[in-house]
């Protein structure tokens, strides 16, 4: 394999593994915070994330739909296209997540239900969901705008922008609404993190150097 390869693979696999460590420290983190809120908060907690995992799949999908298509047309250097499919990634995205919200705000109790069963966890739980579905467009739109950037190849930004969603927004914001808001400020705090870094996304889509990213030189 030539060096040109082997630091082509490097580039792209590094960043794209640190960033794995960040969310999963990340997630520690808040795991703690909820910790300090009694057994119910973490009950609770843990079965909004189960629902939390299975409903973020339609937007996991469609990011990764939109970066193969996005990466093939890249390569080809075909950018009207590309746009195309980021126009395309985001309607379909706002559509099914805000879809996915509404039911979710409406049936958050009886999901919540199907894990826990002690009346403060399921109140945590519900709450927390509630809360949280009025992002879920934000988390898809950083899904699909994401997702079109890694198709250039610009693995370290992804990195920068995972390390200012989860350290710089995330976990602080957590901990200043909890100290607010008791309990419902973990929803809150995790969710204004989204809409700010769905903001970040949409700033380097727009106007960052992802466009001009050489793999092979």
């Amino acid at each position: 394999m030539k060096w040109i390869e082997t630091k082509t693979i490097l580039q792209l696999g590094l960043p794209s593994g640190i960033q794995m460590v960040v969310i999963y420290a990340g997630m520690t983190v808040i795991l703690s915070l909820v910790n300090s809120l009694g057994e119910s908060a973490v009950a609770g907690f843990g079965a909004a994330q189960r629902l939390d995992s299975i409903i973020l799949l339609p937007a996991m999908a469609l990011g990764t739909a939109v970066n193969a298509m996005a990466a093939q047309n890249i390569g080809a250097q075909k950018w009207g296209r590309v746009s195309q499919i980021s126009k395309i990634g985001v309607i379909y995205n706002l559509a099914i997540m805000s879809a996915i919200a509404a039911v979710l705000f409406v049936c958050a109790e009886p999901l919540v239900k199907l894990f826990v069963r002690d009346q403060d966890s399921v109140s945590f739980g519900t709450s927390y969901l509630k809360t949280i579905a009025c992002f879920y467009p934000f988390i898809g739109l950083n899904f699909i705008l994401n997702g079109i950037v890694r198709g250039a190849g610009a693995m370290f930004q992804i990195l920068v922008l995972n390390i200012i969603s989860l350290w710089i927004l995330r976990v602080p914001l957590a901990y200043w609404a909890t100290s607010l808001y008791g309990d419902s400020g973990v929803a809150l705090g995790i969710g204004l993190s989204f809409f700010i870094s769905c903001l970040f996304s949409i700033a380097y889509y727009r106007w960052g150097g992802w466009k001009d990213k050489k793999l092979f030189s």
